[in-house]
C-alpha cells in the first residue's frame, strides 16, 4: 500500500506521460511533478518550477493544460492534475491494465 503513495513512484508514470508528447519539452516532467506534490500551484510558482525562462514556460503549461495532464479552474487560476482518459493505463498502469 505504501508504493501506491510513494512521491517518487507517483512521478515516474507523470514524466512518462509527458514524454509521450512529442511537442512536449523534458521539463514538462519536472512541472507535472511540482504540481503532484504540491497538489495545486499559482501559475507563476508553477513556471518558476520547469526552470524554464518565461515565454517558455508559459507555452509548456498551455501545452499541458490543453493536453489535461494540467487543470484549472479559471483562465489565471491555480493549476492542478488533470487525468485525462488517454493517459489513465500510463498514469494508472496497475488500476487500468493494458488489455
Amino acid at each position: 500500500m505504501s508504493f501506491l503513495f510513494d512521491q517518487e513512484a507517483l512521478a515516474g508514470p507523470f514524466h512518462r506521460s509527458a514524454k509521450r508528447h512529442e511537442t512536449l519539452k523534458p521539463e514538462a516532467g519536472l512541472l507535472l511533478q511540482s504540481v503532484l506534490l504540491r497538489c495545486e500551484l499559482e501559475r507563476g510558482e508553477a513556471m518558476r518550477a520547469s526552470g524554464l525562462p518565461e515565454r517558455t514556460a508559459r507555452r509548456v503549461l498551455g501545452e499541458l493544460l490543453s493536453l489535461g495532464l494540467l487543470a484549472s479552474d479559471t483562465p489565471k487560476g491555480k493549476v492542478s492534475l488533470g487525468f485525462p482518459a488517454d493517459a489513465l493505463e500510463d498514469l494508472f498502469p496497475r488500476l487500468y491494465p493494458q488489455s
